[in-house]
Protein backbone atom coordinates (compact mmCIF):
# COMPACT_ATOMS: atom_id res chain seq x y z
CA UNK A 1 0.00 0.00 0.00
CA UNK A 2 1.32 3.43 -1.02
CA UNK A 3 0.19 6.04 1.54
CA UNK A 4 2.79 8.66 0.62
CA UNK A 5 0.13 11.24 -0.29
CA UNK A 6 -1.08 11.14 3.32
CA UNK A 7 2.41 12.04 4.57
CA UNK A 8 1.70 15.76 4.07
CA UNK A 9 -0.65 15.52 7.06
CA UNK A 10 2.09 14.30 9.37
CA UNK A 11 0.66 11.94 11.98
CA UNK A 12 -2.87 13.36 11.70
CA UNK A 13 -3.99 10.34 9.70
CA UNK A 14 -2.10 7.06 9.62
CA UNK A 15 -3.02 3.63 8.24
CA UNK A 16 -1.55 0.26 9.11
CA UNK A 17 -2.54 -3.33 8.25
CA UNK A 18 -4.88 -5.01 10.72
CA UNK A 19 -4.33 -8.38 12.32
CA UNK A 20 -4.52 -11.76 10.67
CA UNK A 21 -3.18 -10.80 7.23
CA UNK A 22 0.34 -12.21 7.31
CA UNK A 23 3.91 -10.93 7.54
CA UNK A 24 4.03 -7.14 6.97
CA UNK A 25 6.87 -4.61 6.72
CA UNK A 26 7.29 -0.92 5.98
CA UNK A 27 6.15 2.30 7.65
CA UNK A 28 3.17 4.67 7.64
CA UNK A 29 4.19 6.05 4.23
CA UNK A 30 4.04 2.65 2.56
CA UNK A 31 4.00 -1.03 3.47
CA UNK A 32 3.43 -4.48 2.08
CA UNK A 33 2.11 -7.77 3.43
CA UNK A 34 2.45 -11.36 2.27
CA UNK A 35 -0.99 -12.88 2.73
CA UNK A 36 -1.37 -16.00 4.79
CA UNK A 37 -2.34 -19.00 2.64
CA UNK A 38 -5.70 -19.30 4.40
CA UNK A 39 -6.58 -15.76 3.28
CA UNK A 40 -6.18 -16.54 -0.43
CA UNK A 41 -9.53 -16.26 -2.23
CA UNK A 42 -10.53 -19.15 -4.45
CA UNK A 43 -11.59 -18.71 -8.08
CA UNK A 44 -14.38 -16.13 -8.22
CA UNK A 45 -14.24 -15.45 -4.47
CA UNK A 46 -13.42 -12.22 -2.65
CA UNK A 47 -11.52 -11.45 0.54
CA UNK A 48 -11.59 -8.35 2.76
CA UNK A 49 -8.33 -7.12 4.31
CA UNK A 50 -8.48 -5.03 7.52
CA UNK A 51 -6.59 -1.73 7.74
CA UNK A 52 -6.43 0.18 11.03
CA UNK A 53 -6.88 3.96 10.80
CA UNK A 54 -5.64 6.37 13.48
CA UNK A 55 -7.04 9.91 13.35
CA UNK A 56 -5.42 12.67 15.42
CA UNK A 57 -6.89 15.85 14.01
CA UNK A 58 -9.82 18.19 14.63
CA UNK A 59 -10.04 19.39 11.04
CA UNK A 60 -11.28 17.70 7.84
CA UNK A 61 -8.67 15.80 5.84
CA UNK A 62 -8.86 14.38 2.33
CA UNK A 63 -6.30 12.19 0.62
CA UNK A 64 -5.91 8.90 -1.18
CA UNK A 65 -3.93 5.68 -1.07
CA UNK A 66 -2.82 3.31 -3.78
CA UNK A 67 -3.27 -0.41 -3.26
CA UNK A 68 -1.50 -2.98 -5.43
CA UNK A 69 -1.88 -6.76 -5.38
CA UNK A 70 0.87 -8.99 -6.77
CA UNK A 71 0.37 -12.67 -7.52
CA UNK A 72 2.93 -15.42 -8.12
CA UNK A 73 4.05 -16.93 -10.39
CA UNK A 74 2.18 -14.63 -12.80
CA UNK A 75 -1.04 -12.66 -13.08
CA UNK A 76 -3.01 -13.41 -16.24
CA UNK A 77 -4.48 -9.90 -16.28
CA UNK A 78 -2.26 -7.39 -14.41
CA UNK A 79 -4.12 -4.28 -15.66
CA UNK A 80 -6.48 -4.29 -12.66
CA UNK A 81 -3.88 -5.07 -9.97
CA UNK A 82 -3.65 -1.46 -8.72
CA UNK A 83 -6.29 1.03 -7.66
CA UNK A 84 -6.50 4.40 -5.90
CA UNK A 85 -8.87 4.74 -2.95
CA UNK A 86 -10.00 8.10 -1.54
CA UNK A 87 -9.71 8.72 2.22
CA UNK A 88 -11.80 11.37 3.97
CA UNK A 89 -11.98 12.51 7.59
CA UNK A 90 -15.18 14.40 8.42
CA UNK A 91 -15.69 16.95 11.21
CA UNK A 92 -19.49 16.79 11.42
CA UNK A 93 -21.86 14.16 12.83
CA UNK A 94 -23.43 12.12 10.05
CA UNK A 95 -24.83 8.64 9.56
CA UNK A 96 -22.34 6.48 7.65
CA UNK A 97 -23.72 3.17 6.44
CA UNK A 98 -21.52 0.26 5.38
CA UNK A 99 -22.48 -3.10 3.92
CA UNK A 100 -20.62 -6.41 3.66
CA UNK A 101 -22.01 -9.32 1.62
CA UNK A 102 -20.12 -12.65 1.68
CA UNK A 103 -20.20 -15.11 -1.19
CA UNK A 104 -23.08 -17.60 -1.24
CA UNK A 105 -21.59 -21.07 -0.82
CA UNK A 106 -24.25 -23.05 1.08
CA UNK A 107 -27.68 -24.49 0.51
CA UNK A 108 -30.14 -23.77 3.30
CA UNK A 109 -33.25 -25.14 4.93
CA UNK A 110 -35.68 -23.23 7.13
CA UNK A 111 -35.05 -24.12 10.76
CA UNK A 112 -37.47 -24.40 13.65
CA UNK A 113 -37.11 -20.70 14.42
CA UNK A 114 -38.06 -19.69 10.88
CA UNK A 115 -34.53 -18.66 9.87
CA UNK A 116 -32.40 -20.38 7.20
CA UNK A 117 -29.85 -22.91 8.41
CA UNK A 118 -26.90 -24.27 6.35
CA UNK A 119 -27.57 -27.73 4.91
CA UNK A 120 -24.45 -28.32 2.80
CA UNK A 121 -22.82 -27.04 -0.35
CA UNK A 122 -24.93 -25.37 -3.03
CA UNK A 123 -25.81 -27.21 -6.26
CA UNK A 124 -28.03 -26.35 -9.26
CA UNK A 125 -31.74 -26.44 -8.40
CA UNK A 126 -31.16 -25.78 -4.70
CA UNK A 127 -31.99 -22.83 -2.45
CA UNK A 128 -29.39 -20.62 -0.79
CA UNK A 129 -29.46 -17.37 1.15
CA UNK A 130 -27.92 -14.02 0.26
CA UNK A 131 -26.81 -12.53 3.57
CA UNK A 132 -25.46 -9.05 4.18
CA UNK A 133 -24.65 -6.93 7.20
CA UNK A 134 -25.53 -3.22 7.35
CA UNK A 135 -23.72 -1.15 9.97
CA UNK A 136 -23.84 2.53 10.91
CA UNK A 137 -20.27 3.67 11.54
CA UNK A 138 -21.11 7.39 11.73
CA UNK A 139 -22.04 9.74 14.56
CA UNK A 140 -25.73 10.25 13.74
CA UNK A 141 -28.66 7.82 13.59
CA UNK A 142 -29.72 6.52 10.19
CA UNK A 143 -33.52 6.73 10.01
CA UNK A 144 -34.73 4.11 7.56
CA UNK A 145 -32.70 2.10 5.04
CA UNK A 146 -33.20 1.32 1.34
CA UNK A 147 -31.46 -1.75 -0.10
CA UNK A 148 -30.92 -2.50 -3.80
CA UNK A 149 -29.96 -6.08 -4.69
CA UNK A 150 -28.93 -7.67 -7.97
CA UNK A 151 -28.38 -11.41 -8.35
CA UNK A 152 -26.02 -13.14 -10.80
CA UNK A 153 -27.49 -14.70 -13.97
CA UNK A 154 -29.12 -18.05 -13.22
CA UNK A 155 -30.16 -17.05 -9.69
CA UNK A 156 -33.59 -15.71 -8.72
CA UNK A 157 -35.27 -14.67 -5.51
CA UNK A 158 -37.25 -17.58 -4.06
CA UNK A 159 -39.80 -15.34 -2.37
CA UNK A 160 -40.10 -11.60 -1.72
CA UNK A 161 -39.25 -10.51 1.81
CA UNK A 162 -41.44 -7.97 3.56
CA UNK A 163 -40.88 -4.45 2.23
CA UNK A 164 -39.23 -5.71 -0.99
CA UNK A 165 -40.35 -5.24 -4.59
CA UNK A 166 -38.94 -7.71 -7.12
CA UNK A 167 -38.04 -6.90 -10.72
CA UNK A 168 -39.78 -8.68 -13.58
CA UNK A 169 -36.89 -11.13 -13.96
CA UNK A 170 -36.84 -11.85 -10.18
CA UNK A 171 -33.10 -11.14 -10.21
CA UNK A 172 -33.38 -7.62 -8.76
CA UNK A 173 -35.09 -6.28 -5.66
CA UNK A 174 -35.54 -2.94 -3.92
CA UNK A 175 -36.27 -3.24 -0.20
CA UNK A 176 -37.41 -0.22 1.80
CA UNK A 177 -37.20 -0.52 5.58
CA UNK A 178 -38.82 2.69 6.83
CA UNK A 179 -38.87 1.48 10.42
CA UNK A 180 -35.25 0.26 10.53
CA UNK A 181 -33.24 2.87 12.43
CA UNK A 182 -29.53 2.26 13.09
CA UNK A 183 -27.87 4.23 15.88
CA UNK A 184 -24.14 5.09 15.83
CA UNK A 185 -21.96 2.10 16.70
CA UNK A 186 -20.34 4.07 19.53
CA UNK A 187 -23.74 4.38 21.23
CA UNK A 188 -24.63 0.69 20.89
CA UNK A 189 -23.52 -0.32 24.37
CA UNK A 190 -26.59 -2.04 25.86
CA UNK A 191 -27.61 -5.31 24.12
CA UNK A 192 -30.97 -5.24 25.88
CA UNK A 193 -32.21 -1.74 25.06
CA UNK A 194 -33.80 -2.64 21.70
CA UNK A 195 -31.56 -0.20 19.80
CA UNK A 196 -29.19 -1.49 17.10
CA UNK A 197 -26.21 -0.12 15.20
CA UNK A 198 -25.97 -3.08 12.81
CA UNK A 199 -28.22 -5.80 11.44
CA UNK A 200 -27.75 -8.85 9.27
CA UNK A 201 -30.46 -9.49 6.68
CA UNK A 202 -31.05 -12.46 4.37
CA UNK A 203 -33.05 -13.28 1.25
CA UNK A 204 -33.74 -16.80 -0.02
CA UNK A 205 -32.59 -17.40 -3.60
CA UNK A 206 -32.97 -20.32 -5.99
CA UNK A 207 -30.31 -21.53 -8.42
CA UNK A 208 -31.50 -22.70 -11.83
CA UNK A 209 -31.47 -26.48 -12.21
CA UNK A 210 -30.30 -26.03 -15.81
CA UNK A 211 -26.88 -24.73 -14.80
CA UNK A 212 -23.74 -26.82 -14.93
CA UNK A 213 -21.57 -27.29 -11.86
CA UNK A 214 -19.05 -26.61 -10.53
CA UNK A 215 -19.41 -22.94 -11.47
CA UNK A 216 -18.95 -19.43 -10.11
CA UNK A 217 -21.86 -17.08 -10.76
CA UNK A 218 -20.48 -13.54 -10.50
CA UNK A 219 -21.70 -9.95 -10.36
CA UNK A 220 -24.14 -10.07 -7.47
CA UNK A 221 -24.35 -6.70 -5.69
CA UNK A 222 -25.90 -5.17 -2.59
CA UNK A 223 -26.19 -1.40 -2.17
CA UNK A 224 -27.59 0.42 0.87
CA UNK A 225 -28.78 3.98 1.37
CA UNK A 226 -29.99 5.88 4.43
CA UNK A 227 -33.43 7.40 3.99
CA UNK A 228 -32.46 10.25 6.30
CA UNK A 229 -35.97 10.80 7.62
CA UNK A 230 -36.98 12.63 10.81
CA UNK A 231 -36.17 10.45 13.82
CA UNK A 232 -38.41 9.76 16.84
CA UNK A 233 -37.23 9.53 20.43
CA UNK A 234 -34.99 6.64 21.45
CA UNK A 235 -37.85 4.91 23.28
CA UNK A 236 -39.87 4.86 20.05
CA UNK A 237 -36.88 3.49 18.13
CA UNK A 238 -36.62 0.59 20.56
CA UNK A 239 -40.29 -0.30 20.03
CA UNK A 240 -39.90 -0.47 16.26
CA UNK A 241 -38.13 -3.82 16.32
CA UNK A 242 -36.41 -5.38 13.30
CA UNK A 243 -37.64 -6.67 9.94
CA UNK A 244 -38.63 -10.35 9.94
CA UNK A 245 -35.56 -11.23 7.85
CA UNK A 246 -33.08 -9.38 10.09
CA UNK A 247 -31.08 -10.06 13.25
CA UNK A 248 -29.09 -7.55 15.28
CA UNK A 249 -25.29 -7.63 14.89
CA UNK A 250 -22.60 -6.00 17.07
CA UNK A 251 -19.66 -4.41 15.24
CA UNK A 252 -16.55 -2.43 16.08
CA UNK A 253 -16.79 1.37 16.05
CA UNK A 254 -15.03 1.90 12.72
CA UNK A 255 -15.94 2.55 9.08
CA UNK A 256 -15.94 -0.92 7.55
CA UNK A 257 -16.53 -0.25 3.87
CA UNK A 258 -18.49 1.78 1.40
CA UNK A 259 -22.20 1.41 0.77
CA UNK A 260 -21.88 -1.30 -1.89
CA UNK A 261 -20.41 -4.78 -1.86
CA UNK A 262 -20.29 -7.57 -4.42
CA UNK A 263 -20.78 -11.28 -4.00
CA UNK A 264 -20.64 -14.48 -6.04
CA UNK A 265 -22.74 -17.64 -5.89
CA UNK A 266 -20.49 -20.71 -5.77
CA UNK A 267 -21.96 -23.94 -7.16
CA UNK A 268 -20.60 -27.43 -6.63
CA UNK A 269 -21.57 -30.67 -8.30
CA UNK A 270 -23.61 -33.05 -6.15
CA UNK A 271 -21.48 -34.16 -3.25
CA UNK A 272 -19.00 -31.32 -3.68
CA UNK A 273 -16.92 -30.08 -0.81
CA UNK A 274 -16.60 -26.32 -0.64
CA UNK A 275 -15.71 -25.20 2.87
CA UNK A 276 -18.57 -23.78 4.90
CA UNK A 277 -17.81 -20.28 6.14
CA UNK A 278 -19.90 -18.26 8.58
CA UNK A 279 -21.83 -15.25 7.27
CA UNK A 280 -20.24 -13.01 9.90
CA UNK A 281 -16.62 -14.04 9.25
CA UNK A 282 -15.80 -10.44 8.32
CA UNK A 283 -16.37 -9.38 11.93
CA UNK A 284 -13.44 -11.48 13.14
CA UNK A 285 -10.96 -9.15 11.48
CA UNK A 286 -11.02 -7.01 14.63
CA UNK A 287 -10.98 -3.26 14.83
CA UNK A 288 -10.15 -1.85 11.42
CA UNK A 289 -11.32 -0.74 8.05
CA UNK A 290 -12.34 -3.41 5.59
CA UNK A 291 -10.54 -2.54 2.39
CA UNK A 292 -12.44 -4.22 -0.40
CA UNK A 293 -10.16 -5.19 -3.26
CA UNK A 294 -11.78 -5.23 -6.67
CA UNK A 295 -14.50 -2.59 -6.17
CA UNK A 296 -14.66 1.18 -6.13
CA UNK A 297 -14.47 1.99 -2.42
CA UNK A 298 -14.74 5.28 -0.56
CA UNK A 299 -13.36 5.00 2.95
CA UNK A 300 -15.06 7.82 4.87
CA UNK A 301 -13.61 8.08 8.39
CA UNK A 302 -15.80 10.15 10.70
CA UNK A 303 -13.76 12.09 13.24
CA UNK A 304 -13.78 10.88 16.80
CA UNK A 305 -12.15 12.50 19.80
CA UNK A 306 -8.52 13.41 19.13
CA UNK A 307 -6.24 10.55 20.13
CA UNK A 308 -2.95 10.94 21.99
CA UNK A 309 0.18 10.30 19.98
CA UNK A 310 1.57 6.79 20.40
Amino acid sequence: MDASELAVFGQKLTLWPGGGIGECDGDVVGWYCELRPDRFPGPGETVDLPVDATVQTDTPVKGRIKVTVDAEPADAYPADDSRWFPIEVLDRPEADLAVVAPDVTQSVRIGAGGSPEPSGTLSPGETGAVRYTIANQGLATAGGVRVELRLPPGVTFAEPAGGCVLGDDRRSAVCTYDELALIPAGQDTDPGDGLHSAVELYHLVTVSAALDAPATLRDGTVRVESLGQQLPAATDLARRGLPANAVAVRVADVDDSDNQDGFAVMLTADGGGLPITGPQAWLTAGVGLLLLLGGAVLLSITRRRALPAS
